[in-house]
This record gives structure tokens, sequence and C-alpha cells, in this order.
């Protein structure tokens, strides 16, 4: 246990993480680098600056854990029953690698500003101030987190010892969500809107993460005006392909572009490689299957004329994947897609032992299906569905280096669109931003009828960020702020039809006005026709995670959530 204190307290470990340092780091000492002389240059600063963006990866058995996040929530479910159960307790490992990454990420920064400070004559002024505002930038980036997740937490904004550490209290959300926004508000002034590279944090992505922050809180005037500053500022677009953003190949042309902030791999390091493709791919290609969509996820696709599956003309139950929003096929898999995964391009199915696989010369082969009868294949151990976004890749799977998207330009125009709507002050440029995702999507515009309606467009935001931002890392936060948790997550995990040929009808979405406005379908009626996974419970508690017990017995200060 003092051991794993330590390891959230220190830096210096963090620093054998970068790639090409090592010769630096034998001539340049570790020791107290914050009261010493290691930060005493440009390349020393960002040497460490770089490990400090190393540690916003927070990922488990290399997976970005805010890919997982949605399985936590309603939307989706992993092979082994996790945090989406609700039935966890203090010691559960998730809360407490969250709460330890945030730390370790904190730390860093603070040892970065506390050890360059001494030595800003020796800093010429432009690079002393972009790095010293990534590093703010990135520590109030762990502090959302936090805030959100935890609720209060200590805010420390110094380097600490091991004994200071042991004596620190949780300090209250809204004086944390203070902080970040002065941080991001001073940080961001000191950046350019484009960041000046790949992979570092811009003056946009601080505005983009105040919008996120105060959308989260509610402030919805706040989260609308940094919003809108991302959207007059930076001349980000929509990247035209919504399928290109989840491939390595569509990505580096579009980077600066939509995507604004990534976790980036390199091909200079071997060990650099994410197994997000690899977890979520088909079995018949070679993947783990490891993480499933549900059906409520592609429930909540429109079809082609713009409306909910239930109030649709075109859409037939009988035929799920046709006249759907685009968006779906790039997002989840359904049994006969025809898709590429690990360089195998295959037609997905689970009601027969064989399908259809393409050769090298373009011609088909039939051979077994292991996602018909493998044990921890979608149809044995998960409810039907793959995910096809971040995994119809064009990379070998076991060697992915697709990056992770942190924050893209759809994410601010949605928030700007959902605040506009809760602060009642909807206006053209309201309409304009979800017509900007909605047209991507080649979705039908918003009808005019509805278009001073806040009820209405509440009803299609929701929906519009349900199906844009699907396993981003974002429903989990959403179902919480929207108080509709407890209606999502009890019950049991429903998945796709266990016939392919007699397929249930369409759900129920309105057993309630606010089942109608949150668009949940009710399959109580449909469960014998459906694969089903584990029941899981809601409690009040599960609003916030519960502060990790270890921390709790290293630091007796530490309060425990309500209910935990």
């Amino acid at each position: 246990m003092k051991n794993k204190f330590l390891y959230i307290a220190g830096l210096c470990a963090s620093l054998t993480f970068m790639s090409g340092c090592e010769s630096f780091l034998e001539k340049e000492p570790l020791d107290s680098p914050a009261q010493g002389t290691f930060l005493n240059n440009e390349k020393a600063v960002n040497v460490s600056l770089n490990a400090l963006y190393r540690s916003v990866n927070w990922d488990f058995g290399l997976v970005p854990y805010q890919s997982a996040t949605d399985a936590w929530a309603d939307m989706a479910i992993l092979r082994a029953n996790d945090l989406g159960e609700g039935t966890f307790d203090t010691y559960n490992s998730h809360p407490a690698s969250l709460w330890r990454n945030a730390y370790i990420t904190i730390q860093r920064a603070n040892t970065i500003l506390d050890g360059m400070e001494p030595h800003k004559d020796k800093i010429p002024p432009a690079a002393y101030n972009r790095m010293q505002a990534e590093t703010r930038i990135l520590r109030a980036w762990a502090y959302h987190y936090l805030a959100f997740m935890f609720g209060d937490a200590p805010l420390i904004t110094k380097t600490l010892t091991t004994e200071e550490f042991k004596t620190q209290v949780r300090t209250p959300k809204a004086e944390i969500i203070a902080f970040i926004y002065k941080e991001l508000d001073e940080a961001g002034a000191m950046l350019n809107w484009a960041p000046t590279e790949r992979g570092r944090v811009s003056r946009a992505v601080a505005m983009g993460l105040k919008a996120r922050t105060a959308l989260y809180n509610k402030e919805y005037t706040v989260a609308k005006a940094a919003a809108k500053e991302v959207m007059d500022n930076t001349g980000l677009q929509l990247n035209p392909k919504f399928q290109d953003l989840f491939t390595r190949s569509g990505q580096k042309p579009n980077a600066g572009g939509e995507i604004m902030f990534e976790i980036l791999y390199t091909d200079a390091e071997v060990s650099s490689r994410t197994n997000l493709p690899l977890g979520n791919a088909a079995r018949a290609s070679g993947g783990q299957s490891g993480r499933f969509p549900a059906q409520r996820l592609v429930d909540a696709f429109e079809a082609k004329d713009g409306k909910r599956i239930d109030e649709s003309a075109v859409y037939n139950p009988q035929k799920p994947r046709e006249n759907r929003d685009l968006r779906l096929k790039y997002t989840v898999a359904m049994p006969g897609d025809t898709v590429t995964m690990n360089l195998v391009t295959f037609v997905y199915d689970i009601y027969n032992n064989t399908t259809s696989f393409r050769n090298a010369d373009g011609s088909w082969t039939v051979k077994s299906n292991a996602d018909f009868d493998n044990p921890f294949g979608p149809a044995k151990s998960g409810v039907g569905y793959l995910w096809s976004k971040y995994t119809m890749t064009d990379e070998n799977a076991f060697q992915s280096r697709v990056s992770f998207i942190l924050m893209r330009y759809a994410e601010i125009l949605l928030t700007y669109a959902e605040a506009s709507i809760e602060s009642n002050t909807i206006d053209e440029a309201t309409i304009a931003a979800i017509n900007q995702v909605r047209g991507r999507a080649k979705q039908p515009l918003v009808p005019e009828a509805i278009q001073n309606d806040q009820n209405e467009l509440r009803e299609l935001i929701r929906r519009e960020r349900t199906v844009e931002l699907a396993v981003e890392g974002f429903r989990w936060f959403d179902i919480r702020r929207w108080e509709i948790a407890h209606l999502v997550m009890p019950g049991k995990v429903v998945g796709i039809s266990k016939s392919g040929t007699d397929l249930p009808p369409v759900p129920n979405f309105k057993t309630t006005p606010e089942h109608d406005l949150n668009s949940i379908p009710d399959y109580s009626g449909q469960l014998d026709q459906r694969y089903t996974r584990e029941t899981r419970f809601w409690d009040p508690k599960l609003m916030l995670l519960p502060v990790p017990q270890a921390e709790r017995d290293i630091n007796s200060k530490l309060t425990q959530n309500n209910g935990w």
C-alpha cells in the first residue's frame, strides 16, 4: 500500500515512459525535480510535459477508459460483468484506477509547474507560456473527471510530500469547477486556437473542456458561450465522412480539423498500441469480441426519414438494417453487414455456423463462423451485436495505432445546441449546429415546425448526442445529468432477436412522457424473443463512484460519498 501511494505521489517513474529520453535522463538528476535544478531549461520541461501527456491516457488493458464507460451505462455491455451491473463496492479496481490516474496527472502537472517557475528566466518566454498553459489545461482535464465521477475531491495545486498527501481533505465540487473554469480561461488565453502540433491541447480544447464542464454542471449560459468561442474562432469543420474519424488512415488528414484532442500512438515504439479494435473485433476475424452494443443503442438511430423508429413510415422491424441513419452502420455491426475487421472482410452473422469471407483476389469463400459458436463470441457471450466504430479499421488489430478521440468538433456543436435549448435561448445558430451534425449523416434537417419547441428539440438533441458520440465516453455522464439513470439502468440488458427470420415488432417508446422524451424503449414483452444478459440494478448512490477504500486507508481524512 505504501508503494502504491508513492506511485501516485511521484513523478520520477513517469519520466521512464517517454520514448527517446533515456540518454537525456542519464545526464539530468531526477531527485526532487520541483525543488532542484531538473526543470531548468526548455528541453527538460518539454520532456516532463510529454510525460504528462502520456498520463492522460487512462487505460485498462491498453483500452482507454472512456470507451468502457458506455458499457457502465445502458447502451453497451462488457463480456464480464462490470460496473454497469451496479453491485460493486468500494474496493472495485475501476474507481481505484480512475482516482489514481487522475492524481498521477495532477501530481505530474504540479511538479512541472513548481519546478519550472524558479527557472523562468532561462526559458524563452513564448515556450515558457505555452508549456505552462498546456500543463494547466491537462491538470484541469483530470479535475473535470474527478468532479463528475467522484464529486468532492482534494484540490491539490502544488507538489506535496508523502506526509502531506495523507492529510488532504475533499474540496467541494463547486470549488473544483470554479478552479477548472479559471484555469481554462487563463491558460487558454496563453495558447493559439490551433495546437502547435498534433496531439497537443490548444485554446480550442480549453474552451471545449470549459463547455463540457459547464454542460455537465447545468450552467448552460457558460456552456453556450464557451462552445460559441470555439465555433467562432477556430475554423474547425466536420470531417465529410463520419466513418473516417475512427480509422487510422482517415484520422491523419483530419487532425486539426474535426479532431481536437486525441490519444496518439506511434510506430516508433512497439509497445505504443491500443487493444480497442482487437477487443471489439469479431471472433470470425480473429478478434476477442469482449465489448458489445445493446439493442437500446441500435434502436436510438433514426430511420432515413428523420423519425424515431416507432414513428417512421419507412422503418421495417423485419429489416432493421435498411433505411437507417448511416451512422448506425459505422457504429454497430449487425448480422448481414459486410465488414472489415483485423484486415479480414466477411459477412457478419450470428445465426449460422458458416459465413462468407472475401479472398485476396476478390472472390468469396464460405468458411466456419466463430461468431456463431465461440463461447466468448457475440452470440454466446454478448447480445448479438458488435462495435464497428474503431473496429472496422485498416490495421492489424494486434498492432493497432488508431487514435482514440478525446474531443471533436461535433461535440462542440451538440453542446452549443443543447445549452441553447436548456437555457431556452434557441436561435438560428442552434438549429444550424444540429443540422451540421445531422447533415453529415444525411439525415433530414430539423423540421421547421419544431425549431422553436423546447421540448421537441430537447428530445432530438438527446437522441442526436447518443448516436453521434456512442462509445466515445459520454453516456455514463449524460444519463446522470439528464436524471434518467433510474429509468435506463435497472433490468435485463437486451440484445438482438434470437431468430434471424422472425424479428420482434417495434418496441414501445411511450410508456411515460419521460420515456418518450429520452427515447427509452420498453422490451418487457420481448425478452423471450431476444438475447439478454445480466440483470442490472440501480441505487441513488451510483450517481457517483465511491472514493476508493485503499485511498481512505492511506488518508483517514478522506470522507466517503453517500451510501457507500
